[in-house]
């Protein structure tokens, strides 16, 4: 721990373990201290306090110091100066102080009277004649104020030969002007009338020689090195010292720690910032913004679930990826890391979506993936906000429920690939607006600063990233990844449900957003029902046929009992469905619009069913299926991210209740599932297709030699051949090697 070297005022009040003291100055390193008892100082104790200690207990929080605690000119000072920096007054006596006060109440005054402002009918100028009538007609109220302030008069005139002596010493019209002179110069600081500031420090005061040292090494104090103040100080020290080694000792040349961090603090803030922070995040910092959305139409005030913000982020945490059936997805870096490492384990960093409702700050709808943003994740994600999340927060042990459900007015994201495509169609399916703000993410306020909240939940776990490897240090951030990713989502889960939306919330004005939402008053549109839900997150399949045993999907009939009817309405006529890849149970049939006044009630789409599949996904259904592998392996090799066999990728234990709540994963988009589908339909079609009986004469001796191949007979006393030679048709070597990885897992 670094020591903090700190020095007390001498009105500061300071409080150890119950205890107070008040300074009695500073001797080296230590501060030295007297017991105070009912405001009375105890000249018999006397307690060091060090450095070290100090530090210690200030890391400690057992020392409490009050700034001027015993003065009140230093109390009302540090109140009229509105956070200014008062520690080149601390070390000044009371009456010193209280002279200060004095001279800060004159021209507060005469500046109202500037205004014509707190009672001042008639506007002054700084005239000698304004000057001088402002002087006699506030001299005895400002002398009433001291006097019911502080509890003294103020200490008479100077005694000045053939004057009358004044009774207090009110200013002179030239004084006055000079002290506001004084006052505007010094931007307002009341330390510009400290005795004797003429010649300190706190101006441009500097010894010559040194001047140009200091300038040179408070202007390096802007730059990318990031120096602190201490390292400024310390080379000025050290161009001092090789700069008194060709003067007298008489004529040394110095300068006080205090003076340069005063100049480094009169630097323009925007040059240290874009030194500091970088172009783009001083731009952000600076450029003026208003107070955020508060209406959509710009005459309705902004409501619960009227807006609702999305985003992804990749989490600044390294966790351990243990599921095989995962690995395959991911890319090249992760295996190569897994090497280095020599461990059986790939590290990963998660993709989290979070949707935010702008008004009451809930989160509503989130997705986590060990994968890359994609419009399937944030379909996921989308699909969350209008269902039942309180199986979920059940499942991740969180002791407060989530009722945030509701299908929201509009959806604003950015215009990234993760929110176009699938993500889109799924919006206008819903009819819910998609807002794109643009590329400034201060457009989008309440999911950015959100995110902040999720880098506290990192910081709770071993295996964090950090922004640089300066940063970093030593820290071996992937050798120390202990979370699985199995269960971030869990943990994620538990700490929005219990900590988040039970926290206090700035934007709030302090109240928690688990509260904004309870208090809010307005009606909330309810989420679709299951059929509509299902229309807009499943994915469509076109062409299909309605034979005698209902519409075949992946080798399934689907069936409904009024399929018969439809089948005499529609007969031959190609008709699309609708399925769900979380659940193989069912599937929707679109009626066509001139059959459908025989299904009254029915809407536009029926629900053909086989009993059999229900819950199951498509991706359990198909694992062991060859073909759907073997298409796995072509988009792989392609370079889609064909992620179908890892549906079940981050809450394998948490799988049944993620159905039952309605929020599975979504891997696939409608067009690779499209592919998919011809892909292992027409080899099923191939494989289950019962081949033609031979017919025609038998074969005879007369044929041509050469029809049937030529037969190798094996001589007598001879070997059998060790290998069999075939010709095979082009492009069917993948069908019949043995090695081939389609025939084995997908690790």
């Amino acid at each position: 721990m670094s020591i903090q070297p700190y020095k007390l005022g001498r009105h500061d009040r300071v409080t150890i373990d119950g205890v107070h003291f008040r300074p009695e100055g500073r001797k080296g390193r230590v501060n030295l201290l007297r017991q105070v008892v009912n405001d009375a100082v105890l000249d018999t104790i006397l307690k060091p306090l060090s450095d070290e200690e100090f530090t210690h207990l200030n890391a400690s929080k057992l020392i409490r110091i009050e700034e001027g605690y015993y003065s009140l000119a230093y109390q009302l000072l540090r109140k009229r100066a509105d956070g200014t920096d008062l520690s080149d007054l601390s070390d000044l006596t009371d009456e010193q102080l209280r002279t200060i006060a004095w001279k800060v109440e004159w021209c507060t005054r005469f500046r109202h009277a500037q205004k014509g402002l707190a009672g001042h009918e008639v506007r002054r100028n700084k005239t000698p004649d304004d000057l001088a009538a402002f002087i006699a007609a506030e001299r005895e109220a400002m002398h009433q104020w001291f006097v019911d302030t502080f509890g003294k008069a103020r200490p008479p005139g100077k005694n000045i030969p053939g004057l009358r002596r004044k009774p207090y010493d009110y200013p002179g019209s030239t004084t006055l002007r000079g002290w506001l002179a004084l006052l505007d110069a010094g931007e307002d600081e009341p330390g510009v009338f400290r005795p004797n500031y003429d010649k300190s420090g706190n101006r441009n005061q500097l010894d010559p020689r040194v001047r140009g040292i200091v300038e040179k090494h408070v202007r390096g104090y802007a730059t990318g090195a990031r120096l602190k103040p201490a390292d400024v100080y310390g080379r000025v020290e050290a161009d001092l010292l090789i700069l008194n080694r060709s003067l007298s000792p008489e004529s040394q040349a110095s300068v006080s720690e205090p003076a340069i961090r005063r100049r480094i603090k009169k630097l323009q803030p925007i040059l240290v910032d874009m030194a500091h922070l970088g172009e783009k995040r001083t731009f952000l910092k600076y450029a003026p913004i208003g107070k955020g959305l508060d209406s959509l139409d710009g005459l309705t005030p902004l409501e619960r679930m009227d807006r609702v913000e999305m985003d992804d982020w990749e989490m600044d945490l390294f966790v351990v990826l243990k599921n095989k059936k995962v690995r395959e997805g991911l890319g090249r870096k992760a295996k190569d890391e897994a090497r280095r490492l020599q461990k059986n384990r790939v590290t990963v960093r998660c993709t989290v979506t979070v949707a935010i409702d702008v008004v009451t700050k809930c989160i509503v709808g989130l997705h986590v993936t060990p994968f890359a943003p994609s419009a399937a994740g944030s379909r996921s994600a989308l699909r969350s906000i209008v269902v039942d999340k309180n199986p979920l927060a059940l499942l991740a042990g969180a002791k407060s429920d989530w009722p945030m459900t509701a299908r929201p007015l509009e959806i604003a994201t950015d215009g990234g690939p993760a929110f176009r495509g699938d993500f889109h169609t799924c919006l206008g399916k819903m009819r819910v607006e998609h807002r794109l703000p643009g590329g400034d993410p201060r457009s989008r306020g309440t999911i950015e600063s959100f995110f902040r909240n999720l880098k506290t939940l990192c910081r709770m776990f071993t295996g964090q990233c950090f922004s640089n490897v300066v940063e970093r240090g030593e820290y071996q951030s992937q050798e120390l990844a202990s979370l699985l990713a199995e269960d971030v989502h869990l943990r994620l889960v538990r700490y929005l449900v219990d900590i988040y939306h039970h926290t206090p919330h700035s934007g709030l004005g302090g109240m928690r957003p688990y509260e904004a939402w309870r208090r809010a008053k307005n009606e909330l549109d309810p989420p679709p029902d299951y059929i509509n839900r299902h229309l807009a997150f499943g994915l469509a399949v076109p062409n299909r046929t309605l034979a005698a045993d209902g519409v075949t999907y992946l080798h399934t009939p689907y069936k409904h009992p009024d399929m018969g009817t439809l089948r005499a309405l529609i007969g031959d006529r190609r008709i699309g469905i609708v399925t769900d890849p979380n659940d193989m149970g069912s599937i929707l049939v679109r009626v066509p619009p001139d059959a459908r006044s025989h299904f009254p009630g029915a809407g536009a789409y029926l629900v053909f069913k086989a009993p059999d599949l229900d819950g199951v996904p498509l991706a359990e259904y198909l694992r062991e299926n060859r073909a759907m592998l073997r298409f796995a392996k072509q988009e792989r090799l392609a370079g889609n991210a064909f992620r179908l066999t890892a549906i079940r990728d981050l809450m394998k234990e948490a799988d049944d209740a993620r159905r039952r709540a309605g929020v599975p994963s979504d891997i696939v988009s409608e067009d690779q599932l499209n592919r998919m589908l011809k892909f292992v339909e027409r080899k099923g079609a191939q494989v289950t297709s019962t081949r033609p009986a031979p017919s025609g004469p038998a074969a005879n001796g007369d044929d041509a030699p050469d029809r049937f191949g030529t037969s190798i007979a094996t001589p007598p006393g001879g070997r059998r051949p060790t290998r069999l030679v075939i010709d095979v048709v082009p492009g069917a070597e993948d069908l019949m090697d043995p090695t081939d990885d389609d025939f084995g897992d997908l690790e």
